[in-house]
């Protein structure tokens, strides 16, 4: 007989690599996938487009110390079958059969890259329908390098999990996770990045009735909305823009969720009541947010005859939606927090975005210095919610004054925006100077040091005095 050379992975190997490319909190963002792709699974042939209330009822309570991690939901639990066959494998099995359902695990590799990520061994209790039953992980399995399966054990009908769902245990806390759990005050601080992240990340999702509690910590979401003038369709109103590829849906909507900052706002932009942070695109893949107010080239700024991102672009907010049974054919990494750039179909909605900035990084530069006779338009549109703003056509134009067009397969809102009466291109100036210097300036102008006056102010009043002797000496 001929000898082999052993092929076979070893179980470092895959501990390692599974768990060395991704953070913490995004390991534990991976079982709340877990948890919502449960809850697709049971309201199979519901559209949860057009629910607003889709996932109520439905919840995942996660604890955290620096013992242990547990986190419990009542998503319906893993069938015993698929356990037996799938759940528990390193990978998904080409032998497993497309769900169609929008979910957003594709790899198979979630819950245990989240478990080895976290401690060294873990119970999962899970009920589905009336089968209730626990796969344990021992603390040695990574020690045996022929042994890949896990322990099963069925329970007695006891109250654990009665409205079906899965609880994970994990203990044996990594050396690594306990110096970031190992304290309280280490801890809080894990907890609240975690929320965070949490917010950014489901906050659709939240909205929707879903419920995420943190050491008892209920999770508030983070709405998107935009300005729409309802009263007026050449006001201040979004680009809105659908297509679907193949079998993937796209929704887009950019506009301005607050005014256009003043020069003087933009002057002192640490007191802006306003944060950079709450400007830029965000990215959603079957309900889960992948990319949070970007402001870089990845979602168009900066490139294709777009400005980079500049504080005086503050108020602009986008959002694209990609919705498909197929979850492979989403732009979506394998950590879920970015976009396949490679992506046909992200680099098609691309144009899009970049279309729809342009619109408004101009109104934002046409207006620029005319913040007063701006706010007449901005100040008249109301607040909305994103998902008044996305879903089907006849919604949406039933809501807002809006009428979508037939344009490259795909249908489009381009709003009317409103235009200077005198639309001469403008020129922002901007320099610095000491404040004594500028004090100086303010006593040379009124007799008084203590005027008040902002430097924007001082400027445009020096800019003026100047201009008017300049225009007299062309009239001589």
């Amino acid at each position: 007989m001929a000898a082999k050379a052993q092929g076979a992975p070893t179980k470092e190997f895959f501990v390692g690599m599974l768990t060395r490319d991704i953070e913490l909190s995004d390991a534990i963002l991976d079982l709340l996938d877990n948890c919502l792709d449960g809850v697709v699974r049971q309201k199979k042939g519901i559209d949860k487009t057009t629910t607003s209330n889709y996932y109520a009822g439905f919840f995942s309570h996660i604890s955290i110390s620096k013992d242990s991690f547990i986190i419990e939901d009542n998503c319906g639990g893993i069938p015993k079958d698929v356990a037996e066959k799938y759940a528990f494998r390193m990978g998904r099995s080409s032998a497993k059969e497309a769900e169609e359902l929008p979910t957003v695990g594709i790899y198979g590799i979630g819950m245990k890259r989240a478990i080895f990520k976290i401690g060294k061994s873990a119970v999962v209790f899970t009920r589905n329908d009336k089968s209730l039953y626990k796969v344990t992980i021992p603390e040695n399995w990574a020690n045996d390098e022929n042994e890949w399966d896990f322990p099963m054990e069925n329970l007695e009908n006891t109250d654990l999990l009665v409205d079906g769902g899965t609880k994970i245990y994990i203990s044996n806390i990594n050396p690594g996770i306990v110096e970031t759990w190992g304290t309280k005050d280490k801890l809080d601080v894990f907890v609240n990045s975690l929320i965070k992240s949490i917010q950014q990340s489901y906050s659709f999702i939240i909205q929707k009735g879903f419920e995420i509690e943190i050491n008892g910590q209920h999770i508030a979401p983070l709405p998107i909305k935009l300005l729409l003038d309802a009263n007026n369709a050449t006001s201040i109103n979004p680009f809105l823009y659908q297509q679907t590829f193949d079998d993937v849906h796209v929704s887009l909507a950019i506009g301005f969720y607050a005014p256009p900052p003043s020069p003087e706002d933009i002057d002192d932009e640490n007191n802006l009541k306003r944060s950079s942070s709450d400007a830029g695109w965000t990215i959603v893949c079957n309900d889960r947010v992948v990319l949070y107010n970007d402001k870089s080239h990845l979602t168009g700024w900066g490139e294709a005859g777009v400005p980079q991102y500049h504080t005086q672009f503050i108020g602009i907010r986008g959002i694209v939606i990609f919705e498909s049974n197929n979850p492979k054919k989403l732009p979506m990494t394998t950590t879920k927090r970015g976009i396949d750039t490679s992506s046909n179909i992200y680099a098609a909605v691309k144009d899009r975005m970049r279309q729809g900035l342009k619109m408004f990084t101009d109104y934002t530069n046409r207006w620029k210095g005319r913040n007063d006779s701006e706010r007449v338009y901005s100040l008249a549109a109301k607040s909305v919610s994103i998902d008044n703003l996305i879903g089907s056509k006849d919604r949406i134009e039933a809501f807002a004054p809006v009428k979508f067009r037939q344009n490259k397969g795909g249908f489009v809102f381009k709003p009317t925006l409103p235009k200077p009466k005198n639309d001469k291109p403008y020129r922002r100036i901007s320099f610095s100077r000491s404040i004594d210097e500028v004090k100086d300036i303010i006593e040379y102008l009124y007799d008084d040091r203590e005027h008040c006056m902002t430097p924007s102010q001082v400027g445009e009043k020096c800019f003026d005095l100047i201009l008017v002797k300049a225009h007299s000496k062309e009239g001589e």
